[in-house]
């Protein structure tokens, strides 16, 4: 387990707090999840990061190493250069490219990928990015309620109205994904959605090894009850009581003022 924790403030009573914790889980002997926490500290902007590597040891948690550096670089580098969109658009496809050329060098990796859900702030506008079945949820004072929708052949059943959602629930393909960085599969085009954070809401980034086996319910009960810190920590112990069956991440953002 590492835990992660960063604070942007701003003159004018704004400040955000993230926290961050990625486990194992119970079930698995490596970790393939990556997550990375930026305060703004002069850049301009705060963003965090998580990814969910897939293709086995020395595999998944590489492509999930590689997008958080790619994308990260990818941002700072071009800040002042492009708009908030066209930032997470083009990361999310170098990420993606630069994976899919790291597994052409290296054919014991064929296959490796990673999902990524991110958010990138600056003061109380967020934009939310994602490619993959990784989530973004917000917590307020009401409930915790997906801002993403999963990139899943199961979820784009459930779209058609070919199957309900009870149905997807049990669905023996529901893991099954659509979209990711590298592996091939759509160059990494995230889903790009913009909104505005209003004091004491959070926004929740998770690897499915936490969507999967925590309820909506468990998750806004938690993160309404305590600390960013406590919170990161409460939401993972929670997965691993419930089985723990995936790696585990958790990043949470929480405007203060």
């Amino acid at each position: 387990m590492y835990k992660l924790f960063r604070r942007s403030h701003y003159p004018g009573n704004f400040e955000v707090q993230m926290a961050g914790v990625c486990d194992p889980g119970m079930a698995r002997e490596h970790n393939e999840d990556a997550i990375s926490l930026q305060d703004d500290d002069g850049r301009g902007y705060y963003m965090a990061i998580v990814c969910d590597g897939m293709g086995g040891h020395n595999a998944g948690e590489v492509a999930s190493a590689i997008a958080v550096e790619t994308i990260s670089k990818y941002i700072e580098d071009n800040f002042r250069k492009q708009g908030p969109r066209e930032l997470l658009y083009h990361g999310f496809l170098l990420a993606s490219t630069t994976i899919t050329d790291y597994t052409a060098r290296n054919p014991d990796t064929e296959g490796m990928g990673c999902t990524a859900v991110m958010v990138m702030g600056i003061r109380d506008k967020m934009w939310v990015a994602h490619s993959g079945d990784s989530r973004a949820y917000l917590v307020d004072k009401r409930a915790a309620t997906p801002i993403t929708l999963d990139h899943t052949m199961v979820q784009e059943l459930v779209t058609k109205g070919v199957i309900t959602r009870e149905q997807a629930a049990v669905h023996p393909y529901r893991g099954r994904i659509s979209r990711c960085l590298g592996h091939g599969r759509s160059k990494g085009v995230p889903d790009i959605n913009a909104g505005i954070i209003e004091i004491s809401d959070n926004i929740l980034l998770c690897s499915d090894g936490l969507s999967d086996v925590v309820p909506a319910e468990q998750i806004h009960q938690i993160i309404t009850g305590t600390s960013t810190r406590n919170a990161a920590r409460q939401l993972v112990q929670a997965a691993n009581r419930a089985g723990g069956p995936d790696n585990i991440s958790a990043v949470l953002i929480r405007r203060m003022l």
